[in-house]
């Protein structure tokens, strides 16, 4: 945990001095006190419009940070959590009401069944309008 740290390789992950939670936290200050420095607004106060704007432009590395990579963190954190939020079974506390599944007709839990994995590998499966979660079958 003391430096001096060097510079990784993108192939090697990870490489700051920070933990992953600590990471977490200093981007996202980074990130809203860089979203006020640009639009005067904090992120929350803007349209969602200029939300998306400024997400891209956080990806694109077109907005930085002197002690945070936000860049970095938000495309090999914050996208890659938002993701799995979305699309994990509601349990866990993400992707609530299965908004996220019926969006792009995953049937749920079902899906995991072999024989309609191979019957509707790239067709609509019948069920995937009412999804089934883990809890549906408890």
């Amino acid at each position: 945990m003391a430096g001096p740290w060097q510079t990784g390789k993108p192939q090697q992950g990870y490489q700051l001095s920070l933990d992953p939670k600590s990471f977490f936290s200093a981007g996202a200050v980074a990130a809203q006190a860089s979203c006020q420095t640009t639009t005067g607004k904090k992120f929350q106060e803007l349209s969602p419009t200029d939300r998306d704007a400024f997400l891209h432009s956080l990806s694109d590395g077109k907005i930085t940070s002197e002690r945070v990579p936000l860049a970095q963190w938000f495309n090999d954190l914050l996208y890659p959590l938002f993701e799995q939020a979305c699309f994990a079974d509601p349990i866990y506390g993400g992707n609530r009401d299965k908004v996220f599944w019926r969006m792009v007709g995953y049937p749920g839990l079902p899906a995991f069944n072999t024989l309609n994995v191979k019957e509707f590998r790239g067709k609509p499966f019948p069920d995937a309008k009412q999804p089934k979660s883990i809890q549906d079958f408890s």
